[in-house]
């Protein structure tokens, strides 16, 4: 049951409805409860979420999950707690504002709710990643960064164009595997005689080290940033600034608004806060966007982001990342020029299937990390080699893997290695799969069927 049917929680029943589950969403306005009604395969209802005769109605004793996601916090609690009081299962909670944040152990234990998500953080993490390795699109990692996945678009006149993907070790000596390919819309995963090309997205796996050399030998490799311009003071801004001066960045965050900038720079004593209309040519050059690694467009409209981040383009900023609240934009834009977006609606509703995923445990499922990669089309997932499992002992090349399955990457010891024909999994490794296919529960379930 989800409470809330704004960008968060639509987004959220979209997902979860798609991975089969039934869902039920509350909110208050009738405009949105037509468009989930009209749009999705899910029971809708128009009301306050924090009434108990509606949630009762709607039978909330029943929901093993209830997922608080209006756009307030307060809101939010107390729909939990209410929830919680007349039955639900686990209850979570979209909690913005950090000063609830930083009370999450007195939340939970006052509201009955079992975990919290921020949007606005998830973004902000998300975006920090992306800084420190900012040749790639996007980075997950899994293990605890024993491994790496990273999506990097093929520019046009790359030493890769032309390559199969069989000649690129010898080619460039580097121990990385491309994953997963989208061409034109069209996603595969590939084998060694898929032909490269430019306009390519690429998901490749492998461990830091070996994804640098990979990238320098292409002649891709970005410098990590030093510099970064963040536009728009918002708490995605606030999130992202702490990260990025804790590993020793110099941030510049550019906001219009004198009180905003005032309480800024009580929140960001080691960030240098402009107060100035950074929709204008004058005040981004005046702040120096020439001399910036990095230029995060942060505001709240979307149209705002991707002209600015048009013009941080042609002004040779290294990395130009742009949010967007409405994905469409980033599939609109693909030969724009701009190849990094970041849809905070979308990082929240994978963070929750995460969630989903993990409850799966105690039904038999062993997923131990979950990744949607290319616009949510293609699953990364990390499961735990065990001695029961068919694939525990074989060299690869015996296991007869389902259509549009690879392992990416297997985990020994913390060491991520690239696997090959006679590579073998031991009881205690940690096998990184990508895939097409939805809902994978256990590592054997990348096998065909036993006869």
């Amino acid at each position: 049951m989800i409470a809330g049917a704004g960008k968060v929680g639509f987004a959220l029943a979209s997902l979860l409805s798609s991975e089969g589950h039934d869902i039920t969403v509350i909110d208050d306005r009738e405009d949105r409860i037509n468009n989930a009604s009209n749009t999705l395969d899910v029971i809708s209802m128009e009301g306050n979420a924090c009434s108990f005769a509606l949630l009762e109605e709607a039978r909330v004793k029943e929901a093993e999950l209830f997922i608080a996601a209006t756009g307030r916090d307060e809101t939010n609690m107390i729909a939990c707690a209410a929830a919680k009081h007349l039955g639900a299962g686990c209850t979570l909670a979209r909690i913005q504002d950090p000063i609830y944040m930083s009370e999450r152990d007195h939340l939970r234990q006052g509201f009955g709710i079992q975990a919290l998500f921020n949007p606005d953080l998830e973004t902000a993490r998300e975006i920090s990643r992306i800084l420190r390795f900012p040749t790639a699109m996007r980075v997950e990692t899994f293990a605890k960064g024993g491994a790496e996945l990273v999506e990097y678009r093929v520019p046009e006149r790359s030493p890769l164009e032309g390559l199969t993907l069989a000649q690129l070790p010898r080619r460039f000596h580097a121990r990385v595997l491309v994953c997963a390919a989208e061409r034109d819309g069209e996603i595969c995963i590939p084998n060694g005689g898929y032909v490269l090309r430019g306009g390519d997205r690429l998901s490749i796996s492998g461990d830091r080290a070996q994804l640098r050399n990979f990238f320098i030998a292409v002649h891709a490799y970005k410098q990590p940033v030093r510099n970064a311009m963040l536009l728009g003071g918002s708490r995605i801004a606030v999130y992202l600034a702490r990260q990025l001066t804790e590993i020793g960045m110099r941030v510049v965050v550019i906001e219009r608004d004198r009180a905003r900038c005032e309480r800024l720079c009580e929140l960001l004593p080691r960030v240098s806060i402009r107060c100035g209309d950074g929709t204008r040519r004058e005040v981004l050059e005046e702040e120096g966007i020439a001399d910036m690694d990095a230029f995060v467009a942060l505001t709240g409209y979307d149209e705002d982001n991707i002209i600015l981040s048009m013009y941080a383009n042609a002004c040779q900023v290294d990395k130009v990342v742009t949010k967007v609240s409405d994905d469409h934009f980033s599939k609109m834009l693909t030969r724009s020029g701009l190849d990094c977006f970041v849809c905070p609606k979308l990082l929240a509703a994978e963070q929750i299937v995460q969630y989903v995923r993990a409850m799966d445990n105690a039904a038999g499922s062993v997923v131990e990390t979950l990744y949607r990669l290319v616009d949510g089309k293609v699953e990364a997932l990390q499961f735990p080699v065990e001695a029961r499992s068919r694939c525990c002992g074989r060299p690869l090349r015996e296991l007869r893997l389902r259509h549009d399955i690879l392992i990416g990457a297997v985990i020994q010891g913390g060491v991520c290695r690239i696997p090959a024909g006679d590579t073998v999994m031991r009881a205690g490794d940690r096998a990184v799969v990508v895939t097409t296919h939805s809902g994978l529960r256990n590592l054997d379930a990348i096998l065909e069927p036993e006869a």
